[in-house]
């Protein structure tokens, strides 16, 4: 027969609590927000440690564009093949060291040896050659090829140094830089501009116009001097332009070396225009230009500075 219960003085003193369901649910919440934590925590930052980036659409690179640049300089290895459409083929292609610039174009170096006076059936050949270019003498040359001017640089690339390629001569301009060569320069085929308008498409009328011949050469004082500039020297400054290396064979100068042109080779005083004035001194001036220069032409012209005075 059992007996009654005994109480907790008589068990020992000590009590035994139940236990707290409350406290079981506190501890597991604790333990899976620590886990959670610890694991979104080490997600991000094994992301940020290999530089990656979430992306849907494209694969994603674990290195990066300079570490493979320094990796193949300090290993010396085959480069990673990109994509064709990430080439930049003006920097990494065969061409990559080319520079597309006229001006960087090497020009043949003249033989100043080899060059010699020319004779009178060349200088009349290179005349023929130069007149075909002209409506008359003295006139501007028309353009033997297409173009397509925006703006004088597109002219002045070639002509403002003069160039020459293969068998193509691009001579230098004689005159200063002016900022619209058309006006004076129209292309030899016409201006091409496309037209309905049957007035524009009737030829131009002919004229009766003849313009002089150019002059084989300049007079000469005395059968051993310079001979004088047979032709106008406006917008003819630069006299290297026509009688230089590059110019035509029979108008070539055998002394290109010497560049103050008109120290020797003074201009037709008639060609260019210039204004005379009648007076005793200058007559009597001009018996020096004619030999012999005798003491009685010297006599006469100092009398005559003496009485103007």
């Amino acid at each position: 027969m059992r007996g009654p219960p005994l109480s907790p003085a008589q068990n020992g003193g000590d009590s035994v609590k139940p236990p707290n369901p409350h406290t079981y649910k506190t501890a597991t919440g604790f333990a899976i927000a620590i886990l959670l934590t610890a694991s979104i925590s080490g997600y991000f930052m094994g992301l940020r440690q290999t530089g990656s980036q979430i992306s849907m659409t494209r694969p994603i690179s674990l290195v990066t564009t300079e570490s493979e640049r320094h990796a193949i300089l300090e290993t010396n290895a085959v480069p990673t093949a990109v994509p064709y459409w990430k080439q930049d083929w003006l920097k990494e292609g065969a061409n990559a060291t080319w520079n597309n610039r006229i001006g960087n174009l090497v020009q043949p170096v003249p033989d100043l040896s080899a060059l010699t006076n020319v004779t009178a059936a060349e200088r009349a050949l290179a005349l023929n050659q130069r007149a075909a270019r002209r409506a008359f003498d003295g006139a501007p040359p028309v353009v033997p090829h297409p173009i397509a001017q925006d703006s004088s640089a597109a002219c002045l690339a070639c002509h403002g140094p003069g160039l020459v390629v293969k068998d193509k001569v691009a001579s230098k301009i004689s005159h200063a830089r002016y900022s619209s060569c058309t006006q004076c320069h129209v292309p030899s085929m016409g201006s091409q501009i496309p037209t309905v308008d049957s007035a524009l498409l009737e030829p131009i009328a002919n004229n009766q116009f003849v313009g002089l011949a150019a002059p084989l050469k300049g007079s000469r004082a005395w059968p051993t001097a310079p001979p004088t500039v047979p032709h106008a020297t406006l917008m003819r400054s630069d006299c290297m332009s026509c009688h230089g290396p590059q110019g035509l064979f029979g108008l070539r100068t055998p002394h290109p070396n010497r560049q103050a042109c008109v120290q020797c080779h003074a201009a037709d005083a008639g060609l260019d225009q210039h204004k005379f004035i009648a007076s005793s001194v200058a007559a009597e001036a001009r018996m020096l230009m004619t030999p012999p220069f005798s003491e009685t032409n010297q006599s006469l012209l100092t009398g005559a500075a003496t009485k103007s005075r």
